[in-house]
């Protein structure tokens, strides 16, 4: 069975790609991830916000003991420096030990700051980037187009400052979803990813605080992921990659059925480990064999809309006749 496939122009040995986290900061576990089968390897983020605290929290040092505008300068640069040259080392260790792509990550709050980190990661031989975007829409003066042109931004930037593969990762919170992942596709991506998951509250009513909630995805996330991935595989002009709710191998051929390219995991990795990976690929062999097919894309995208007598399943979002007979 042939399960390669193409992950942002890349062709990789398996559809399963393991998401940036926590995990892939580390090179021996980058390494039994590449041994378990995974397809590609996204690098835990650096976050552009966490460079630009640390180098706040430098500056506003220099300024308690007084330095000048020279030594400001300086500080501010040399902190910035610090923070990536630990990422580039990343990239380069993971680079030298593996045979599988390897994905530098940004996570982006800004059009113009990190396009200064790009470059570097370039130049320390990732074999693409993924860029992690997302405004949270409580700014009431913040318009839908202000949001998207910070996408458009961003996306335009990045495509001056570099000549390897780009990937987006969005979110399901735009107005016109559909339209605005079609215009984006337009842009020369490479790929695109959907949906990103985001940090979630819980409030502690005996502390009376504020507390992280759950940080890993749950199966109920799936749905809607399969329903988007169906949605957008036919009218975006790059591969998509599905993530979000995957906590079975089955999951991994659901979306491949709706139309992904590739699968993002990392809850599962976590809560199953990397077995979860070769687990996965090993189911996806046998339901190929079964259903007599020989390569993936003799079945991506069979249930996308369009595709199917059922395509219109997708559209729907109220119960209707389907849950009818639940009292």
């Amino acid at each position: 069975m042939d399960t390669t496939t193409n992950f942002m122009g890349l062709k990789i040995k398996s559809p399963v790609v393991v998401g940036s986290c926590g995990l892939t900061s580390d090179l021996d576990t980058l390494k039994k991830i590449e041994q378990a089968g995974a397809g590609a390897v996204i690098l835990k983020s650096v976050f552009e916000e966490q460079i630009l605290q640390e180098m706040a929290n430098s500056v506003n040092f220099s300024f308690d003991f007084g330095f000048s505008p020279e030594t400001y300068d300086y500080v501010v640069s040399h902190t910035q420096e610090q923070s990536l040259d630990k990422y580039v080392n990343l990239i380069k260790n993971a680079k030298a030990e593996l045979s599988i792509p390897v994905i530098a990550s940004v996570n982006c709050v800004s059009a113009s700051q990190w396009i200064s980190f790009a470059g570097k990661m370039e130049q320390a031989g990732a074999d693409g980037v993924e860029l992690n975007m997302f405004i949270l829409p409580s700014d009431v003066n913040l318009t839908t187009d202000d949001v998207e042109r910070f996408y458009e931004d961003v996306i335009q930037s990045m495509k001056r400052a570099l000549s390897i593969p780009i990937s987006i990762k969005i979110s399901s919170y735009f107005s016109s979803l559909a339209r605005f992942a079609q215009k984006i596709s337009w842009m020369g991506i490479s790929n695109l990813h959907v949906f990103n998951r985001f940090a979630g509250q819980d409030i502690n009513i005996d502390k009376m605080s504020v507390e992280p909630s759950n940080v890993f995805s749950s199966p109920s996330d799936l749905p809607n992921v399969i329903r988007w991935t169906a949605i957008l595989s036919n009218i975006v002009h790059c591969p998509l990659t599905a993530g979000g709710g995957v906590h079975k191998p089955d999951d991994v051929i659901k979306l491949l059925l709706a139309g992904a390219s590739t699968v993002q995991v990392v809850s599962a990795v976590y809560e199953q480990g990397v077995e979860f990976i070769s687990e996965a690929n090993a189911r996806l062999v046998q339901w190929m064999e079964e259903k007599g097919f020989k390569n993936i894309d003799e079945f991506k995208g069979k249930l996308a809309v369009g595709k199917n007598d059922n395509s219109s399943a997708f559209h729907r979002v109220q119960f209707m006749k389907y849950f009818a007979g639940i009292k």
